[in-house]
């Protein structure tokens, strides 16, 4: 499914936001439907190079939202109805 994100491309480069594609989740994954999103100073760390961190890169990890999709080995959520 396609998403907008914010990817660093770049260490220490500029965030911008574009169309990303996400996979569907694995077994062991969810996928959450975010409403709102915050970028921390963790996230400008690793942006930033101090944390090792492959890119580009999506970072983000202060979100809110309902989880929309679950992968076949979750069994202790569900999607929201």
């Amino acid at each position: 499914m396609q998403i907008t994100a914010a990817p660093a491309k770049t260490r220490g480069g500029d965030f911008s936001i574009e169309t990303v594609e996400l996979d569907d989740p694995r077994a062991d994954e969810i996928r959450v439907r975010v409403a709102a999103v915050g970028v921390c100073y963790t996230d400008l760390v690793a942006r930033d190079g101090a944390m090792p961190f492959t890119f580009p890169a999506v970072l983000g990890h202060d979100g809110a939202g309902v989880v929309d999709a679950v992968g076949a080995s979750v069994t202790s959520l569900a999607p929201a109805s």
